[in-house]
């Protein structure tokens, strides 16, 4: 079985490249910053440097390679999609398009897709299920809603077996990309090297958090389900549990370094936008189809962080 991952150089991408890799699976990974040493040593992954917004390149990957699944992970985050909303409809919109007609062009048996909690715009004290309308405002948001109703589409009219989940906020080590939530991370990677951080957000912040090794695990368990099973397609994952505050997730840091220079400095513009966001996303129905069930706590969450962290950068 060949695997496409599209934005397989990033920050969810690479480690799911790497869990299909060890699994036997050969694994194409499509992305614009693909670079030679990023899979160094691995001998069943092929690297293609190409583009989401372009039709052809997804085409070509597709065809070339006789694909049977892609996970199409390719976009860009709230927060640039709302600097430069027309680059968020090629690539976040568009780009979905283009891998679904690949699909349906190609006979790709599987396509998963990964929307967001950004597809919600919902007071923050409504806990979210995935009955709960999908109402967003940011354009980031439009375009995951785009996704999904048009993977659903594919699947009704053409039989795509496409599948979704919708990420909370992730926490995991080297995200490079700024986003609303990013805090949570860089916050603990500054902790980690001595360096001082600001958190731009109120101390009583909750964001549905979920540890990036859950959400790669989330993502191989939907793959893996036999598709008799599933009824929802797009599903909600849950976070962890109780939901933390950014004062809390400070306060978990500095259990392991104390001398953390670490204070909030509310901006804004980033409050504004983190107001819209839910404490609470339940996960039932990929509990009931498939299984799935959070596992790293805050504190858990916290101690792997640093692990995985240290080891790249000692």
């Amino acid at each position: 079985m060949t695997v496409l991952i599209t934005g397989g150089a990033g920050f969810i991408g690479a480690q799911l490249a790497r869990e299909f890799l060890r699994r036997g699976e050969r694994v194409v990974v499509f992305d614009k910053a693909v670079h030679d040493r990023l899979f160094e040593g691995e001998k069943n992954v092929s690297l293609v440097r190409g583009d989401i917004t372009s039709a052809h390149e997804v085409l070509n990957v597709v065809r070339d390679h006789k694909v049977h699944t892609i996970f199409h992970l390719a976009g860009i985050l709230s927060a640039v999609s709302e600097a430069n909303p027309w680059a968020c409809i090629d690539i976040n919109a568009m780009g979905t398009y283009h891998v679904l007609e690949a699909a349906r062009l190609f006979g790709v048996g599987k396509v998963i897709f990964t929307s967001s909690m950004g597809s919600y715009t919902v007071n923050k004290d409504i806990v979210v299920t995935d009955e709960t309308k999908q109402n967003p405002t940011l354009i980031y948001g439009v375009t995951k809603v785009f996704g999904e109703l048009l993977g659903l589409y594919y699947h009704r009219k053409f039989g795509i077996d496409f599948r979704g989940i919708r990420l909370p906020q992730l926490i995991g080590p080297n995200v490079k990309t700024f986003g609303f939530g990013q805090y949570n991370p860089w916050l603990i990677e500054a902790a980690v090297k001595g360096e001082p951080f600001s958190v731009w957000a109120p101390e009583d912040t909750v964001l549905p958090l979920l540890y990036i090794k859950d959400a790669i695990r989330s993502l191989i368990m939907l793959h893996d389900t036999d598709e008799a099973g599933l009824f929802t397609r797009v599903y909600n994952i849950g976070q962890i549990m109780p939901p933390p505050t950014a004062r809390d997730v400070v306060d978990e840091v500095k259990r392991h370094y104390p001398d953390a220079q670490i204070t909030f400095e509310v901006d804004p513009a980033a409050e504004i936008g983190l107001a819209t966001i839910p404490k609470i996303i339940r996960s039932d129905e990929a509990e009931k189809e498939w299984g799935w069930k959070v596992t790293y706590s805050l504190s858990d969450t916290i101690v792997d962080f640093i692990h995985e962290y240290k080891k790249t950068v000692e």
